[in-house]
């Protein structure tokens, strides 16, 4: 499965699980993509890229930032961009989580989670 269809595939069932609830989640969920330029080593190469956040859940005024890959481990190095959320005023950020193909649920950093895309 291509990046794009597993990313797809994460947001619809996230969106779905709202909806089962009967919560509109135009008002809860959204996403991110900013000027704010996020460094990257990838092949001995450095580039500079957007910053994105695949899913950001709002609670209680609590944004939770969420990634979203193909691989079946990551590294908290993957959730970079999730500090922009620190800038938002009156609202602070959560626990963060990466979204994979990991065989079990784990933590990358205190405020970071590891979750099994068979989990949502």
């Amino acid at each position: 499965m291509n990046c794009a269809m597993f990313e797809t595939y994460a947001v619809s069932e996230i969106l779905k699980s709202y909806s089962n609830r009967n919560i509109d989640h135009r008002y809860c969920v959204s996403y991110y993509r900013g000027k704010d330029k996020v460094k990257k080593t990838k092949n001995g190469q450095e580039t500079e890229t957007e910053s994105e956040i695949d899913l950001i859940i709002e609670e209680n005024g609590v944004l939770y930032p969420i990634e979203i890959k193909t691989n079946t481990s990551e590294t908290a190095s993957a959730t970079g961009a999730f500090t922009v959320l620190d800038k938002v005023p009156e609202k602070k950020r959560g626990t963060g989580a990466v979204v994979n193909m990991c065989p079990q649920p784990g933590r990358l950093r205190d405020n970071v989670l590891e979750i099994p895309v068979w989990y949502i």
